[in-house]
């Protein structure tokens, strides 16, 4: 099928699901074997759930699956490569697709560092409005298909969870689920998958308006109690800290707050001056959640991309 296999070179690749229904009729098949992921996650010290802030690492890069769906490797010149798994506790794959499964090549090389892996569950614009509404404003059977379904994924291919981004309004029925679907979607993947997490963006609030909040506030912070933590969004200032660091109370080091290393928008540091922003968020004793650092890659070209990851 086309799904598993390059129809150009006819190589294993990785890949994602579109839509609803391609979510739901997922199963397991034998194409798929290539994209299981064969290595354990590795233990590390200190161990993710210790209360120390964490690094999570946010993969986007022009669309996603690049060379890195190549699973037996590409013959590409100079790929984009990640190197500091010991500096992060977190990496998910990004990509615009419905349901982003990490190419494995990704999963296999976090593990080996004892990073674990999670994918993405987006939904945006009109269409992902009308998939909203299709699973959340029913009843709980379709959206304990939805989250049954994700937990199955992960588990079978060896990843750790998943980022789940919102980018639409919800209507009343739907938004009034969504912590009821978090709260299993959590629960499927902590017993399917060990250590598995799940993370919520900040996006939609509690009435279903799509407002990012650039915190942990009143608003979003029924969704953070249903899961694992908040990514939040990148144009906070250090008064959004304060306040996230005080109502997260015993749980501040679940909030994950963004940094875009393009810096669009009004953020305090992108680009080389990341560091400014981390520094930061760590001062307030909260983690980190570093976006698209392969803005070295894109933004200052393949040639001396070592040379500058490495600044």
């Amino acid at each position: 099928p086309a799904r598993h296999f390059d129809t150009r070179t006819t190589e294993p690749i990785s890949f994602f699901l579109s839509g609803l229904e391609e979510l739901l009729a997922w199963q397991p098949d034998g194409n798929d074997d290539f994209n299981v992921s064969a290595v354990p996650l590795a233990k590390r010290q200190p161990p993710l759930h210790s209360k120390r802030p964490r690094t999570l690492v946010c993969h986007d890069m022009r669309g996603g699956y690049l060379e890195d769906r190549f699973i037996q490797g590409s013959a590409t010149r100079n790929p984009y490569v990640f190197y500091h798994w010991r500096y992060i506790d977190i990496f998910v794959y990004f990509s615009h697709h419905t349901v982003t499964i990490p190419p494995v090549c990704w999963t296999n090389a976090a593990h080996r560092n004892g990073v674990p892996v999670l994918g993405t569950f987006i939904t945006e614009w009109t269409d992902g409005q009308k998939l909203c509404e299709a699973f959340l404003a029913g009843g709980e059977e379709a959206y304990h298909a939805v989250s049954e379904q994700l937990a199955r994924i992960a588990q079978h291919y060896r990843f750790d969870g998943w980022l789940v981004n919102m980018e639409n309004t919800l209507s009343a029925a739907a938004v009034v689920n969504l912590p009821r679907f978090l709260r299993h979607l959590t629960a499927q993947v902590h017993s399917a998958v060990p250590g598995g997490l799940v993370i919520w963006y900040d996006s939609v609030l509690q009435n279903g308006t799509l407002r990012w909040q650039n915190e942990l506030n009143e608003e979003n912070r029924v969704f953070f109690n249903a899961c694992d933590g908040l990514f939040t969004n990148y144009n906070w200032k250090e008064e959004h800290l304060e306040r996230t660091r005080t109502l997260a109370g015993p749980r501040h080091t679940d909030v994950y707050v963004g940094i875009d290393v393009f810096a669009r928008g009004d953020v305090i540091g992108g680009g080389f001056d990341t560091d400014k922003s981390l520094r930061l968020i760590r001062q307030h004793g909260l983690s980190a959640a570093i976006f698209a650092p392969g803005w070295v890659y894109e933004h200052l070209g393949e040639e001396n991309f070592l040379h500058n990851e490495n600044k």
